[in-house]
């Protein structure tokens, strides 16, 4: 069995959880990224390692816990306004 086959089961077997259990999976997995960044970051290892790590962490823990759909009204809204103040 390769690596292939092995990502395949993997996936298969991911995927038949149920929704709300692979976005809890997916958001934790985000908040340990985030986390291992941010510890990076404070023994000052490589900066811009960090900040793609950091961004990574914090944009998967944004998309999975659904928090970003909050924000489209917020961003059209800021958009309109910039757009009045031209």
């Amino acid at each position: 069995m390769n690596a292939m086959d092995r990502l395949t089961v993997c996936y298969t077997k991911f995927m038949a959880l149920p929704f709300f259990t692979r976005r809890a999976i997916i958001f934790g997995a985000s908040l340990a990224l985030w986390w291992f960044a941010a510890m990076l970051a404070s023994m000052h290892v490589n900066n811009e390692l960090c900040v793609v790590l950091l961004l990574t962490g914090a944009a998967g823990a944004l998309w999975s816990s659904e928090l970003w759909r909050m924000w489209k009204v917020f961003a059209v809204v800021v958009a309109v306004c910039v757009a009045i103040m031209k």
